[in-house]
């Protein structure tokens, strides 16, 4: 159990570098980043999406506890920022059936 928690640890730590090396090269060398899909470890899905022109987001889906963390680069300090954290039980309430049309 503790192997495929530190397999888990590593691969996501991976890919927060790679995301955040396309960011940086983004501003560096002024030409759109692209990313190709999500990417999925464990219990994260990571998707990277665009605000504006000029800024681009992270989306982490926290699948075990049920909330979207929203990461942004930040300028000032050259580093990934927590912007938004929303808990998906609240903003995606449980139905007791099919939507009604």
């Amino acid at each position: 159990m503790k192997q495929t928690n530190n397999i888990t640890l590593v691969l996501l730590t991976m890919s927060a570098v790679v995301l955040t090396a396309l960011l940086v090269a983004g501003w560096l060398y002024n030409e759109p980043a692209e990313a190709a899909g999500p990417a999925k470890g464990g219990d994260f899905v990571m998707c990277a999406g665009a605000f504006n022109q000029e800024s681009d987001f992270i989306y982490v889906l926290d699948i075990a506890n049920n909330k979207l963390n929203i990461y942004y680069a930040n300028i000032n300090t050259n580093a990934l920022a927590l912007g938004d954290t929303v808990d998906l039980a609240k903003a995606f309430p449980a139905t007791a059936g099919p939507p009604r049309r």
